[in-house]
């Protein structure tokens, strides 16, 4: 299987950046237990139920999407109760000062974008070349029924394969920017088709 060195690159930049974020809100918000008189057991595992609850939140939140189903409201407001809780507490640590305060922020804040960064893809780009390569019928139902916002999963899926059919050596990425789908999708599809032959 190729290796988008691009893709690994980002992915651990993002990952170095969630710890380094993650670790400086640890500390915050410890600090401010501990401060406000809980033990210190209580005050070190405190960041983890917090900081934890958003990275629950996003997944259950991404599963839901990856199955076609609306996003759970336990989910949502895990994250909203998370970051509000995380921005709370680190604004509680800094000194009573904007400048302060805006520094606690950035680590919260770091720490959610990096989250949101290495829990979702970006949307495929429409290309002319998806309609040239996929074919006659597997145009986006946008196209075909002019009310719809984009393409059907099962349309996404005849093109994905249609494409794979006439371009097989097509790598995992290119197949999800041409028939804009997933690249975990795109990969699962690939594999197949290389098992298969």
């Amino acid at each position: 299987m190729k290796i988008n060195l691009t893709t690994v690159a980002a992915r651990a930049a993002a990952v170095v950046v969630a710890a380094v974020a993650g670790a400086a809100s640890f500390e915050h918000i410890a600090s401010v237990a501990i401060a406000a008189g809980e033990r210190p057991w209580v005050g070190y595992s405190l960041p983890l139920a917090i900081d934890g609850l958003i990275v629950v939140g996003v997944a259950a939140l991404l599963e839901d999407k990856r199955n076609g189903r609306a996003g759970r409201m336990s989910a949502r407001l895990a994250v909203v109760v998370g970051v509000l809780a995380t921005l709370a507490a680190n604004v509680a640590s800094a000194q009573p000062t904007w400048t302060a305060r805006l520094v606690a922020v950035a680590a919260p804040v770091s720490f959610l974008l990096s989250v949101e960064v290495l829990t979702r893809s970006g949307r495929p780009l429409k290309r002319t070349q998806e309609r040239s390569t996929a074919g006659p019928g597997s145009g986006d139902s946008k196209t075909r029924s002019g009310g719809q916002r984009g393409p059907t999963r099962t349309s996404k899926r005849t093109s994905a394969t249609t494409v794979l059919a006439h371009r097989p050596d097509i790598s995992p990425v290119e197949l999800a920017n041409v028939a804009g789908i997933t690249e975990r999708h795109a990969r699962r599809l690939v594999n197949g088709q290389r098992t298969a032959s």
